[in-house]
């Protein structure tokens, strides 16, 4: 829950800083978009859009009927598998 938190702040301060540089606005807080502009903002904010559903489809978890225990013993099963080395053995 923090890090869902804190990320989205991230993103309260991405946003709009990002879309004032993309359509040239002077105020990065409120950015006004002229009317020109607004296909390419779309299309930036759905960029954003496609990129946290690439992160959700490759890092999400399926809960839907499992309890908190199950929920609880994947993780706990994730988490203590050992990591393979890639390193030769030297002779």
């Amino acid at each position: 829950m923090g890090s869902a938190y804190g990320f989205g702040g991230i993103g309260k301060i991405i946003g709009p800083v990002g879309l004032a540089l993309i359509v040239g606005s002077g105020n990065y807080l409120k950015p006004d978009v002229p009317l020109p502009e607004i296909p390419l903002a779309f299309v930036y904010l759905g960029c954003w859009f496609l990129m946290a559903g690439a992160v959700y489809y490759f890092f999400g978890l399926e809960t839907k009927g499992k309890s908190i225990e199950e929920i609880d013993k994947e993780l706990t099963i994730a988490r203590d598998l050992p990591i393979v080395s890639a390193r030769r053995a030297l002779p």
